[in-house]
């Protein structure tokens, strides 16, 4: 499987790690299941307004662009 998702990510503004994956929010695909046990994404759930940060770190720090 290629990877899906090719932006690198901003450095985390707790630790500064550039390995964080992009939060997908919405109903999760098959394709999106197996991304994310993959650990090409992570599953952020059904959106809601306000907060939606984009990535998520392997520190856990949730964070934008």
């Amino acid at each position: 499987m290629t990877r899906l998702f090719e932006d690198t990510p901003p450095p985390c503004p707790s630790c500064n790690e550039r390995a964080a994956r992009p939060i997908i929010y919405g109903d999760a695909s098959a394709e999106m299941t197996l991304a994310s046990r993959l650990g090409q994404i992570a599953l952020g759930g059904v959106p809601q307004e306000g907060n939606m940060p984009q990535w998520l770190c392997p520190c856990g720090m949730r964070y934008e662009d």
